[in-house]
């Protein structure tokens, strides 16, 4: 058997993903020993494996690290970590910032609700004004 056909096979990948039986893994050994060639293809299926889990790996929450880092003080004993770059970038949230305590609140419907009544209150008395101005000529 040329080692082509091995690869072609699937055999080489059965090796490297640990499906293979004892009997394939040794029956790999062999052909490594002979073939020189399998371990360059053997090199290059890792490559691609790694780049494709790399490539399709998830990222771990941000909270993550402090916790298991907290965790680990505890049971050490040592100083709690409190704080890392996470913490440190605190992103400013809108209920975080606080108007002086002279001033008043006032949520954005209310404020377009007004805007839109006295738009109907100017249009009212604009069309009055057009309408007896006609009449009375």
């Amino acid at each position: 058997m040329d080692y082509e056909r091995y690869i072609s096979d699937g055999n080489l990948e059965k090796v490297l993903l640990g499906f293979a039986t004892p009997e394939e893994e040794s029956e790999y050994e062999f052909y490594l020993d002979i073939f020189p060639e399998l371990q360059t293809e053997k090199e290059e299926i890792e490559r691609k494996l790694e780049r494709l889990a790399f490539k399709e790996a998830a990222l771990p929450p941000a909270h993550l690290k402090t916790d298991i880092l907290q965790k680990i003080a505890l049971e050490t004993g040592a100083p709690a970590v409190t704080s890392n770059w996470y913490t440190k970038r605190k992103a400013v949230r809108f209920e975080d910032i606080v108007p002086p305590s002279h001033q008043m609140r006032v949520h954005i419907g209310w404020k377009i609700l007004l805007i839109a009544l006295l738009v109907m209150i100017a249009t009212s008395i604009l069309a009055s004004v057009i309408f007896f101005a006609m009449t009375i000529k």
